[in-house]
């Protein structure tokens, strides 16, 4: 007799793989509006249809909306092949995508808000800066100043901010707040030298109140129910969000990493040296593209592995604890690091065409290393925090 969960569980895995041929098949013309996309500052229209049309943006969103509920592992394996063709546009895709999974563990009032009445709704999210302010009320919070980065934001109808509660003598709690597009205003700020083309701008409120239930802690968030889980009952919702959350970042940069490297091969095929050596016979040549392409390939396994670990212990009821965590979150860093070198050799071996602003090579040098300054991937922060961790002293970032 078939079990049906383990049937449904095959079919997600089936749509999930689906996706990824999806995502494979549209990298030609990412590549083609690259160019375009950074002189922009933002992805093209077109490619927002694309991922909406081919269903993207759905991964995490509830069946009950009209989601499709997908393992975790999704959002690497499509913004690994994504990635491919654009760095940005594989991010804002994985920034538009995984905060219907935030939203999905908030308390059912707010899912009904942002998705009843407009299913394809999205939503991006937003860091607080020196002049944003939070001030508990009754019922909720009031916002009030600039909250930065959000990426993917010219497609948004909502934007999670991350707000900082801090009580009098206790620990910060780190919660995500939702507001409508009719609250806030988008300052066009966006100017700099990797992942332009993800037109993460800035948000401005003023004196907002955001009642409770449209907000959710990351204390909550930990691993086990959630608010949201009464109603979507799915292990997706169940996840340690912060554990397994960060693939949103290394994931692109997976995918940026994997691009330059098939172009740099391209290159190399039909290229001689000054000296009129052929470079694809030359040892050194070999040695590079073989070392970046197994820490590309060790990257994609180790993002991959955490979340698989983390979907069976929540499939079989086990919460991990801080170490698990922050460990997941360690190896999460890595990955990005190891596609950050991977870049960093093969950009020695574009010469000096990959001087030039339109090189690929060079977008992807560019844009690997400004995935590696987000703080939930930079490595000296995350492994700071994994041994503090391993030796039992208090770790430092309230969102773990």
């Amino acid at each position: 007799m078939v079990n049906p969960v383990t049937q449904a569980a095959a079919a997600r895995n089936e749509t999930a793989d689906a996706l990824a041929e999806r995502a494979r098949a549209m990298v030609p013309a990412l590549r083609d509006r690259a160019v375009g996309a950074e002189k922009a500052r933002r992805m093209p229209d077109e490619t927002h249809r694309a991922f909406r049309d081919a269903g993207f943006y759905r991964l995490f969103q509830p069946a009950r909306f009209g989601g499709a509920e997908l393992p975790y592992r999704a959002i690497v394996d499509i913004a690994a092949e994504l990635g491919r063709g654009c760095g940005s546009s594989a991010w804002v895709f994985t920034n538009l995508t995984q905060p219907a999974l935030t939203n999905a563990m908030k308390d059912p009032r707010a899912q009904e808000e942002m998705w009843a009445d407009n299913p394809d709704a999205l939503c991006a999210t937003a860091h607080p800066g020196g002049e944003s302010s939070v001030t508990p009320v009754d019922g909720g919070i009031v916002v009030n100043g600039a909250w930065h980065a959000a990426s993917g934001i010219d497609f948004a109808d909502w934007v999670n901010l991350q707000v900082f509660l801090r009580p009098e003598g206790g620990p910060a709690e780190h919660r995500f707040a939702a507001v409508p597009k009719s609250d806030f205003t988008v300052v066009d700020d966006w100017f700099v030298t990797g992942m332009s083309a993800t037109g993460s701008r800035t948000v401005r409120l003023e004196e907002v109140f955001i009642p409770d239930y449209r907000t959710i802690s990351s204390l909550r968030m930990q691993g086990g129910p959630t608010p949201g889980s009464a109603i979507n009952p799915g292990p997706l919702y169940r996840l340690p969000f912060w554990s397994v959350a960060g693939r949103q970042f290394s994931a692109p940069a997976i995918g940026i990493a994997r691009g330059a490297l098939e172009l740099t091969e391209a290159d190399i095929e039909s290229r001689k040296g000054a000296g009129g050596a052929t470079l694809s016979e030359e040892p050194v040549v070999h040695l590079r593209l073989s070392e970046s392409d197994a820490e590309i390939e060790a990257a994609w396994a180790l993002a991959l592995r955490d979340c698989v670990t983390a979907t069976r212990m929540t499939e079989a009821g086990e919460a991990p604890d801080a170490l698990d965590r922050v460990r997941w979150k360690r190896n999460n860093a890595y990955a990005v690091l190891l596609a950050v070198r991977a870049v960093d050799r093969l950009y020695d071996l574009a010469g000096m065409r990959g001087m030039a602003p339109e090189s690929h090579v060079q977008r992807a040098w560019r844009d690997v290393h400004a995935v590696a300054c987000q703080i939930s991937v930079a490595w000296n922060v995350q492994a700071a925090n994994y041994g503090r961790a391993r030796f039992g002293l208090p770790i430092r970032d309230p969102r773990i």
